[in-house]
C-alpha cells in the first residue's frame, strides 16, 4: 500500500531495510529543518512517520505471537477443527 511517492512499498521490505530508510529520512529530515523548507519537511516527516510506524507495528506483532507462545496459546489455526 503506497501512501506517499516517496515511499516504496513497506510490506515486502525487510525490517533492517525499513530501518535503513528511517536512518535515511532522519538525515534528510534535519537537512531539510536547516533549509528552512516547511512544504518539504512537512513531506519528509509524514514520509519517515509511515515507516515508524510500520517497524513498530511489526515489533508490536511480533511480540503478541511470541507472548502467546510462552503462555503457551495456540494458534486460531490449531482452534479450527475441518473435515
Amino acid at each position: 500500500m503506497y501512501f506517499h511517492p516517496l515511499q516504496e512499498e513497506i510490506g515486502n521490505m525487510s525490517d533492517e531495510d525499513i530501518s535503513k530508510r528511517i536512518k535515511d529520512l532522519t538525515r534528510k529530515v534535519a537537512i531539510a529543518r536547516r533549509d528552512r523548507n516547511p512544504e518539504m519537511l512537512a513531506n519528509l516527516q509524514h514520509v519517515l512517520n509511515t515507516y515508524r510506524n510500520a517497524i513498530r507495528e511489526r515489533r508490536i506483532e511480533e511480540w503478541h505471537k511470541n507472548n502467546k507462545k510462552l503462555r503457551g496459546e495456540p494458534d486460531i489455526g490449531e482452534l479450527i477443527n475441518i473435515d
